[in-house]
């Protein structure tokens, strides 16, 4: 059963020629995103962390098994938020995701829920993944760090085997402030990224056999490219080692 298998994310920094290259191959074996403009939408990112940037240090000091906390929409307005822990053990890649309303996601952010308080997932098969989310908030005490958005391309297989494919363009980031669901226009683009487009290859257990072609014939070298960190490196006001090579992880 594929839900049995690990989950694995292998990253690449690539160019526009690079890009549409790959596109042209992937077409054979995927199909795009049923979401969003003929699968091309925004994802904004709300990321959780400590006073500390425990969270962020640990993807920068290659802790094995680690994980983040984030808030993730698609739009700037009412709609409900999908409540992310996204993990890893080892090389797997372990995420929940639970859909809630988005006063209640800002009561987590804001770690304003009253103890006493239940709050109801938007799907109810969601709730256990909630309770976990908050919970886990609570214990660590986290806080609102960073928004990462990105305008993503996305190839989804149509046979059910969980491959997918992303391209992400236009990476921005922006210190919260309240309300946190509602941004200014104050984004900033990171520095560091060698080439303008993230490509993301994901799948269940072996990788299929056009991805590996894919890596050999566009000689493509994977890297640890982490979003969140590529933003919170910026900011400044964290105790970060100054011998991080901010090019080599760019969550």
């Amino acid at each position: 059963m594929p839900d049995l298998l690990a989950r694995y994310e292998y990253k690449y920094l690539i160019d526009e020629a690079t890009a549409s290259g790959i596109r042209d191959v992937v077409q054979s074996y995927l199909e795009v995103d049923p979401y969003g403009d003929n699968g091309a939408y925004w994802v904004n990112s709300l990321y959780l962390d400590t006073f500390d940037w425990r969270l962020a240090r640990q993807t920068i000091d290659g802790v094995k098994n680690r994980f983040k906390l984030r808030m993730r929409c698609y739009e700037f307005d009412d709609t409900p938020v999908f409540c992310e822990n996204k993990g890893r053990v080892g090389t797997t890649i372990i995420k929940t995701r639970a859909l809630c309303r988005r006063e209640d996601a800002e009561a987590i952010a804001m770690n304003s829920v009253r103890p006493e308080t239940s709050l109801v997932a938007a799907k109810k098969h969601h709730q256990e993944d909630l309770d976990r989310f908050r919970n886990l908030v609570d214990r660590i005490d986290a806080r609102p760090r960073l928004w990462v958005r990105y305008h993503r391309e996305a190839w989804v297989s149509p046979f059910g085997d969980g491959a997918r494919l992303t391209f992400d363009r236009r990476l921005q980031c922006q210190v919260p402030s309240e309300p946190v669901f509602k941004p200014d226009l104050r984004w900033f683009h990171p520095i560091g990224l060698a080439k303008p487009t993230i490509l993301e290859m994901k799948f269940n257990g072996a990788s299929p056999h056009w991805m590996r072609n894919l890596v050999r014939w566009f000689n493509l070298r994977r890297l640890s490219v982490a979003k969140y960190v590529s933003g919170a490196l910026e900011i400044g006001n964290f105790p970060f080692n100054d011998t991080v090579e901010h090019g080599a992880r760019i969550g």
